[in-house]
């Protein structure tokens, strides 16, 4: 028998179902600005992707917070269809599509406390990697079962760098006491699985497309189709020190 795995889990769209958060927040444009041309959900949409990729991802960038990028983002994409708003005003509608989310955050199907349970017990040691912002994520670990879980949760804004920059990794595995090649990371973001790869750990493509496809896999990627899939990868490890994908009856 080998020693058991550690997990590593990215949070938005992998553990914590984000469409709420797009719906509250279709919801409050619509409210604050009812002859906005385009439909609301289509711009909630585009926000959460470009805020994505505005966010400082190089090595060397100077760090900007989730929420100050999301809040310029907002503002930049309804001056587009003619609203002019300064940042600051984006981010009182970005709080209150928040608040009306975070009474109804719900896991990504599949996710649920038995199978963290099920996959606490197979493993050496988890731990959630995201890129956000302390604030909104300690509102998810509020409402959501995660702390008995999860022993460690390392946000961009605590180390000041995002996903695939290596130190947000190491972090966690650190804080573990963890070694990369008995190490799965597990997210929908194929660039975010690159990061990981590139220290060692092993990819995991799990999630839906919201924001990310599976193009731009890394090498060696283990794909599962629905979360009830991943424990059978931390039993194959146990016996056979490998990590394989679970056989499929």
């Amino acid at each position: 028998m080998s020693p058991k795995p550690f997990v590593l889990f990215d949070l938005g769209e992998t553990l914590v179902d984000l469409k709420e958060l797009l719906g509250s927040l279709a919801r409050e444009i619509g409210a604050s600005f009812p002859a906005i041309a385009a439909a609301p959900g289509d711009l909630a949409r585009q926000w959460i992707v470009q805020a994505s990729q505005e966010m400082p991802r190089e090595e060397g960038l100077p760090f900007v917070s989730e929420f100050e990028i999301s809040s310029q983002v907002l503002a930049k994409l309804l001056s587009e269809r003619g609203v002019m708003i300064e940042p600051s005003e984006a981010g009182r509608i970005l709080r209150a599509a928040w608040d009306d989310f975070e009474p109804r955050v719900r896991f990504c199907e599949g996710v649920s406390e038995a199978w963290l349970r099920d996959l606490r017990s197979l493993s050496a040691g988890m731990g959630i990697v995201t890129d956000g912002d302390a604030e909104n994520v300690g509102r998810l670990r509020k409402r959501l079962p995660l702390d008995p879980y999860f022993d460690v949760v390392i946000t961009s804004e605590a180390v000041r760098a995002y996903k695939p920059n290596p130190r947000i990794y190491r972090a966690a595995l650190e804080t573990l006491h963890a070694e990369p090649d008995r190490t799965l990371f597990v997210s929908d973001s194929p660039l975010d699985l690159q990061g990981a790869a590139a220290l060692g750990l092993r990819p995991v493509f799990m999630g839906g497309p919201l924001i990310h496809g599976p193009r731009g896999l890394p090498p060696g990627t283990l794909r599962v189709s629905k979360p009830q899939e991943l424990p059978g990868i931390l039993r194959r490890f146990e016996r056979t020190g490998r990590f394989e994908e679970a056989e499929r009856g």
